[in-house]
């Protein structure tokens, strides 16, 4: 997708939900697009912040919950810290329970819905599974050969 459909889509949206189109909007949209990597408020300040260094790290929060609310990215928490996922379609996640860790799975074509539902309607489907990833599963063999328990939490951590 080219420069100007994204911004058009961009427009599309904020007039579909009455918000402005503001410079500090479309960073964080662009930035969360299509995005696979599940980044902390964080990582996407960080990343924001190149193009438009007076942003707080509140605004990209608050647009971030907009966002959320508009149904363009989910908010994942629970957890280390919130994270935001660009994939809103229905997927699975791997979530190392040490280091942070996310990574997406597709999830099965049949459905992971109970037969009685008791009137619910779903919006979203997720299936998160926690654990160690296979950096701090190896690091935890490894620590207990050695009897060392520290770990460096940014050793594994998938976020780029």
């Amino acid at each position: 997708m080219d420069k100007s459909t994204e911004y058009q889509e961009f427009q599309r949206l904020c007039q579909a939900h009455g918000c402005r189109c503001t410079p500090q909007r479309l960073a964080v949209f662009l930035y969360m697009k299509d995005n696979r990597t599940h980044p902390s408020v964080n990582r996407i300040w960080d990343n924001v912040r190149q193009s438009i260094p007076s942003i707080t790290r509140e605004s990209v929060f608050r647009i971030l919950t907009e966002l959320a609310e508009y149904g363009v990215i989910n908010r994942m928490d629970k957890i280390t810290d919130a994270r935001f996922d660009g994939q809103v379609s229905d997927h699975g996640h791997l979530i190392c329970e040490r280091c942070g860790r996310v990574e997406d799975f597709d999830l099965p074509p049949e459905s992971l819905l109970p037969q009685d539902m008791h009137g619910f309607t779903t919006r979203h489907t997720e299936l998160r599974i926690s654990g160690l990833c296979a950096c701090c599963g190896a690091g935890a063999k490894q620590a207990q050969n050695k009897e060392d328990t520290t770990r460096d939490k940014k050793e594994c951590q998938a976020e780029p």
